[in-house]
């Protein structure tokens, strides 16, 4: 695209705290890494899409279903600083992390990610978010919510409840949703795993706020689906009804 090679990768660690082995948990008879590696490889933007793990047994699950993955050995604070790892050697001007935790993706959103990102040469890293009104999401510490300004750029990324007031109803909907992908221009992917992790990035387990510590910009395109993120096996029992292939 534009003479930019782009690779998505969808970096997998199979460790988790809130939701034991979630990447090989299956969802229509596939791991939910499989099922993000196959958006990825859906997106017409997309030259290259690989699987990062840290276990062999994840390897072992996507070469079954078909999917490129690749060893990562050592510990990393964040999915992108795997990423990051994970594309050293390979050609790449544009690098998107997807998350393994969105199996419902719509292919034509991480196109316009890409896009976006190309489009606008002051941004380093371009993400995604979809309008969301409901105030058990706003109280709700999985979800994570983005703030942005008039230009559509990210002002701040919370698990907390923001804007503070639930609103009322007639007013614009009350939060942004992210969803867990970035789109990084290569330099900027390489200076964001040079980064020392930031407090806020600490404080709220949101990678995203080292990029913004360090004055790096975020751009968030807003799409119309709702594509929530799984972070429960109960979140994985409402994706299994809306399982359908785009």
């Amino acid at each position: 695209m534009q003479g930019q090679r782009v690779i998505g990768v969808v970096p997998a660690r199979l460790s988790s705290t809130r939701f034991p082995r979630k990447v090989l948990a299956p969802l229509a008879g596939r791991p939910l890494v499989v099922h993000a590696h196959e958006r990825l490889a859906r997106a017409a933007n997309v030259d290259e899409a690989l699987i990062a793990t840290d276990s062999p047994e994840v390897e072992a699950a996507a070469a079954r279903h078909g999917a490129a993955a690749v060893l990562v050995a050592g510990e990393f604070a964040t999915g992108s600083d795997r990423v990051a790892r994970a594309v050293e050697g390979r050609r790449a001007d544009v690098v998107v992390n997807l998350q393994a935790d969105q199996p419902l993706i719509d292919p034509k959103d991480i196109d316009r990610v890409i896009e976006r990102l190309l489009e606008c040469d002051d941004l380093d890293v371009v993400t995604l978010a979809y309008e969301a009104s409901d105030t058990e999401g706003h109280r709700d510490p999985n979800v994570v919510k983005v703030v942005i300004d008039g230009r559509g750029r990210a002002l701040y990324f919370s698990r907390a409840a923001v804007p503070a007031s639930a609103g009322s109803p007639g007013r614009k909907p009350l939060y942004l949703h992210h969803v867990g992908i970035y789109c990084f221009r290569r330099a900027a992917l390489e200076r964001f795993a040079a980064l020392p992790r930031s407090e806020l990035e600490e404080r709220e387990s949101l990678e995203q706020l080292r990029a913004l510590s360090a004055g790096m910009s975020i751009g968030v395109v807003v799409t119309d689906k709702q594509t929530p993120g799984i972070d429960t096996p109960r979140d994985l029992e409402a994706a299994e009804e809306r399982a359908t292939t785009p």
